[in-house]
């Protein structure tokens, strides 16, 4: 039997912020703060803080970082797609955009969907975040992140 998902919501600080309140069953659990000029941030939770980075500037691979170590990674197999391969502890997953025509992201062990991720309507940047309970708060704040590096780049190709 599959692990049950555990819901997420991120929400903006502001209409313009790049900082995220995470609420799970309406507690504060932590706060994702993303950089407006490179593609890294920070996540502050409660066992401390993670370092969301990529390698390079435009280029190779995502990490999530907690002191010094790699917790989780992800690439983007292609620039033409909107999914990322990611390996988490003990396992290897997919995330990928489930449609052109909206922004709701699936994750997906093999051929089978786990979860998803997705904003909570159209002119929002408030999110769900909807992945296994059994994962660490800090990983499923990743595969979020991953996501909003794909809708803040579509939302500067459309500006």
């Amino acid at each position: 039997m599959a692990p049950a998902n555990a819901m997420l919501e991120a929400i903006p600080n502001n209409i313009f912020s790049k900082r995220y309140r995470l609420h799970q069953r309406d507690k504060l659990v932590g706060e994702v703060d993303t950089s407006v000029w490179r593609e890294q941030g920070s996540i502050e939770l409660e066992e401390g803080t993670y370092w969301l980075r990529r390698e390079g500037f435009c280029s190779g691979d995502f990490y999530l970082e907690r002191d010094g170590h790699i917790v989780a990674r992800a690439s983007k197999p292609s620039v033409l797609r909107n999914a990322f391969e990611i390996d988490l502890p003990n396992r290897h997953l997919t995330l990928r955009k489930l449609s052109p025509l909206n922004r709701r992201f699936g994750v997906f062990d093999g051929d089978k969907q786990i979860g998803s991720v997705y904003p909570l309507g159209i002119f929002t940047r408030r999110s769900n975040i909807d992945l296994p309970a059994d994962w660490s708060l800090a990983s499923r704040i990743f595969v979020f992140w991953l996501a909003s590096l794909v809708w803040n780049r579509q939302n500067a190709a459309a500006s």
